[in-house]
């Protein structure tokens, strides 16, 4: 894959980020990427739900400045898109049109992170439940993020459950999920949106995306939209995985994934 690009990673702006937006993009330049997105947390979930305060919510007026200022001194480098990272709770659904309104991003991932109003990072979230009602809780939320009012682009890191889940076996099978993979599946086909690959499963005991078979069936179903993002918030993890990513993706019957300007996908080449 020759031609670079992460259309996943975050800012200091998030809540959780490390580096600098110009460090970051600094970072992408000498790492070789012509394409960047930023997709800093705009955290609306933790606003409208009880228990969230310590969530430190972004700045967007004083982002939208620095990133535009950014975009034009390294134009001759690299393709910058402003981005931002939802994280879907139906009880937000209206501070994020409001977002929208205010805000023109160029590319908008629509994540969930939280689930009956825990945030399913924590052990708190799994020590109440087995892995099958943790795990369809969360694909069902997964689900209602598809059909929101607000406009996004691709809906993000479907596995994410795992990431921290306190189970012996972490893995998200499409056979154990089929129906409800299948339905999220075929929503995010009609709705035009893109399912991102997101390299961030390293550390997870589980296979990139969790489980392949669910990318190969959303190629059976007539899926074309990809997107493959490290969900860096260190710089020395962009492109992480990129390669193994574009393999599963060949492998599954793809043979381009997108990076968005404007909200527009434009394909770029796995197989080069």
């Amino acid at each position: 894959m020759e031609y670079l690009f992460d259309t996943h990673t975050h800012s200091d702006y998030s809540h959780d980020g490390v580096p600098s937006l110009e460090s970051l993009v600094i970072s992408a330049i000498d790492k070789g990427l012509k394409y960047l997105a930023v997709t800093d947390h705009c955290d609306k979930d933790c606003v409208a739900l009880p228990g969230f305060d310590w969530v430190r919510q972004i700045d967007l007026v004083s982002r939208k400045k620095e990133i535009s200022a950014l975009k034009e001194k390294y134009a001759d480098k690299i393709v910058l898109a402003d981005g931002l990272e939802y994280g879907y709770a139906k009880e937000a659904n209206d501070l994020y049109v409001q977002v929208e309104k205010t805000y023109p991003a160029d590319y908008v991932i629509n994540s969930v992170h939280v689930v009956e109003g825990v945030d399913v990072y924590f052990r708190e979230y799994f020590e109440a439940r087995t892995k099958k009602e943790a795990y369809t809780a969360y694909l069902n939320a997964v689900r209602e993020s598809v059909d929101v009012p607000y406009a996004y682009d691709a809906i993000g890191h479907v596995g994410y459950i795992a990431r921290m889940a306190i189970y012996p076996d972490k893995s998200m099978l499409y056979s154990d999920y089929n129906d409800l993979i299948d339905d999220i599946l075929k929503a995010v086909i009609a709705k035009g949106k893109a399912l991102e690959i997101n390299t961030a499963s390293k550390g997870t005991k589980c296979d990139l995306f969790h489980d392949t078979a669910i990318l190969r069936r959303y190629r059976q179903l007539g899926g074309e939209l990809i997107t493959i993002g490290s969900d860096s918030h260190d710089p020395s993890r962009l492109c992480d995985e990129f390669q193994e990513a574009a393999a599963a993706a060949l492998s599954c019957g793809f043979r381009y994934a997108f990076v968005y300007k404007n909200h527009s996908p434009s394909p770029v080449a796995l197989d080069k």
